[in-house]
């Protein structure tokens, strides 16, 4: 089964996955992506009234296969 590495960048922190996991598929990475980002969020100090988390998925060649990204933002309602 092929191993997929998610990095994590939130404007200010990257942080490079040298483990990874064994998914089937790129759409199984992709899903892996979409699911890992709101759980980072929760853990990422609150800076500002806006914050993108991006995830980038490598393949064991190394290449990109997937960017997922999460953008949060707030606005005061008047």
């Amino acid at each position: 089964m092929p191993r997929y590495f998610f990095d994590i960048d939130d404007g200010q922190l990257h942080t490079r996955d040298d483990e990874g996991c064994e998914l089937p598929n790129p759409e199984s990475a992709r899903d892996e992506a979409m699911g890992v980002l709101p759980e980072v969020a929760q853990d990422i100090p609150r800076d500002g009234d806006q914050r993108d988390l991006t995830a980038v998925v490598r393949d064991e060649s190394g290449r990109n296969v997937v960017t997922a990204t999460l953008a949060l933002r707030a606005n005061y309602v008047a």
